[in-house]
C-alpha cells in the first residue's frame, strides 16, 4: 500500500469521513486531499505531520507503512517504578495489597495517616528537615548559577 492508499484508506474506511470534511480537519481544499489520494502524488511533510498531530497517527506507519497505525501510549508499569526507586519484593506486594483494598478502606487508611502525620510535625516541625544535605538539596529547586556580569567570583 502506498502513502497515497494509507491516507485515502484511513480518512475513508477507518474515519469515515469525506474528502471536504478530512480537507476541512487539516485546513485544505478538497482538491488536495483528491490529490494526494492519487497514487504517484506527493503528500507534503506539512500534511503528513498534521495528520498525525490530529488523529494520532504513527508517523512510521502513514510513510511506510511499518507500525502500528496509531500512536501508543505510555503505559505506566508500578512494578518497574517501585523497583527503580529501590523497594524490596515485600514493599512491592505492601503497595500492591494497599491497591486491593476496598476503596472505602484505603480512604479511611488515607486520612489516619494525614492526621497521624500532622499531628507528629505539629507537634515536631523538625520532621520536616531532611536527615541529611542530599535530601534537603533534593527537596529544593536548582539556583541559577550563571555569571555575574562585572564581578569576579575568584
Amino acid at each position: 500500500m502506498t502513502i497515497n492508499e494509507r491516507v485515502k484508506h484511513f480518512r475513508k474506511d477507518v474515519l469515515h469521513i469525506s474528502q471536504t470534511e478530512f480537507a476541512v480537519s487539516l485546513g485544505m481544499k478538497q482538491t488536495g486531499v483528491s490529490y494526494m489520494e492519487r497514487d504517484g502524488s506527493t503528500v507534503t511533510d506539512q500534511t503528513i505531520k498534521a495528520i498525525c498531530l490530529l488523529y494520532n497517527v504513527n508517523e512510521e506507519w502513514l510513510r511506510t507503512g511499518s507500525g502500528e497505525m496509531y500512536i501508543q501510549p505510555d503505559t505506566f508499569s508500578l512494578d518497574d517504578f517501585v523497583k527503580s526507586k529501590g523497594a524490596t519484593g515485600l514493599e512491592l506486594e505492601i503497595i500492591k495489597t494497599y491497591f486491593e483494598l476496598d476503596p472505602e478502606i484505603r480512604r479511611t487508611a488515607v486520612e489516619f495517616f494525614k492526621r497521624r502525620l500532622v499531628a507528629a510535625v505539629t507537634a515536631d516541625p523538625a520532621l520536616l528537615v531532611p536527615d541529611n544535605p542530599e535530601d534537603l538539596e533534593a527537596q529544593c529547586p536548582p539556583v541559577d548559577t550563571g555569571s555575574v556580569s562585572g564581578t569576579d567570583a575568584g
